[in-house]
């Protein structure tokens, strides 16, 4: 939910509500979708493909302007807070496929 959250706050103020809301809509039914495909005999619903695919897009955003990002021309002493962003977007994905990986946890909801 934390992820949620922040994550979420960053989309939405640099895209605005739609887009945000956009993302977050089509990468949860298609993580819905992928689950009911991939496991058919269990019935999951849940946000996390929603929490993806906005983590997806706010690495994406950060890597295709990493030149504007990390200049100290252009953000000063804000340079640092878009790596430690970055960071940790890439930790909490990585820790998240983990734990997708226990039983019981569908990675695909």
């Amino acid at each position: 939910m934390t992820s949620l959250w922040y994550v979420g706050r960053a989309v939405e103020r640099y895209h605005g509500t739609l887009a945000a809301l956009l993302i977050f809509c089509v990468s949860s039914v298609g993580g819905t979708i992928l689950s009911a495909l991939f496991l058919p005999r269990y019935i999951s619903i849940g946000a996390s493909g929603g929490i993806f695919g906005l983590m997806g897009s706010c690495l994406s955003d950060i890597l295709q302007n990493r030149q504007l990002l990390f200049t100290e021309k252009i953000n000063g002493a804000h340079r640092r807070d878009h790596k430690n962003m970055m960071l940790w977007l890439t930790g909490d994905v990585f820790t998240q496929c983990f734990i997708g990986f226990l039983p019981l946890v569908d990675n695909f909801t």
